[in-house]
């Protein structure tokens, strides 16, 4: 068998071209086993061209889809930073006892004769008599006759006639005149005074103030020329 016998034999064996050398005449089957050969392999070609472009689309798809997909984990790991501050649970400073804002008033050309029983401050600017209870402060600015009981009594140019009982401060500035004791935790007085002091804490006395009475007090600072008539007692309590 020649070498175009053995040709010819192997294309019919391996695409199922041509004829086998048996059946060729004159070498025809070769020839056209070769046409059809070559048709297979253009055949082929035009098939495997479309399949490359589809690959190539292909990739260029999932590289423009990987840096979204990295856009994405980089908004994941910002969400879930351990970095960003996490809200802090202050707590709320306690809250002070509210000071009490109310105020019992009487104004100026009132007249009152009676007993007055309050929680509140106390400001007198009329004509009151009778007697004073309050849990706040009195504060006098004319001429009263009272009993006072209540945490602080002030003085403000006025004249106060009665016993008074206060469990703080007492203060009675240089117009102001008192006619009665006083019992008290500390005492002010730049006026006068005509009663028996009783202070568990400490009698300040101005240079004009005056005195007439005993002192019973826990300590006592005078200014030059305050007087005092009376015995004075700082043997404590």
């Amino acid at each position: 068998m020649s070498k175009k016998d053995n040709f010819s034999q192997a294309m019919f064996e391996m695409f199922g071209l041509g004829k086998t050398p048996q059946e060729g005449e004159d070498g025809m089957g070769d020839i056209g086993s070769l046409e059809q050969l070559q048709n297979l392999n253009y055949a082929t070609e035009a098939k495997t061209e479309p399949v490359q472009e589809d690959v190539q689309n292909t990739s260029v798809v999932e590289e423009t889809a990987e840096p979204i997909k990295e856009d994405n984990m980089e908004e994941e790991s910002v969400s879930f930073d351990e970095s960003t501050p996490k809200a802090s649970v202050v707590a709320a400073p306690p809250q002070s006892k509210p000071r009490r804002t109310n105020c019992t008033y009487f104004a100026e050309g009132t007249t009152m004769e009676g007993t007055l029983h309050c929680d509140s401050d106390v400001e007198i600017c009329g004509d009151f008599k009778g007697s004073i209870t309050s849990e706040g402060k009195v504060t006098i600015h004319a001429n009263t006759t009272s009993d006072i009981e209540s945490m602080e009594l002030v003085l403000v140019g006025c004249t106060l006639s009665g016993d008074s009982n206060i469990s703080g401060d007492v203060m009675v500035d240089s117009k102001s005149a008192i006619t009665g004791n006083i019992n008290s935790g500390n005492l002010t007085c730049s006026g006068i005074i005509h009663g028996n002091l009783n202070v568990t804490g400490n009698i300040t006395l101005t240079e004009n103030a005056q005195v007439v009475g005993d002192i019973h007090t826990g300590t006592l600072a005078m200014s030059r020329g305050a007087k005092v008539s009376g015995k004075i007692d700082m043997g404590g309590f």
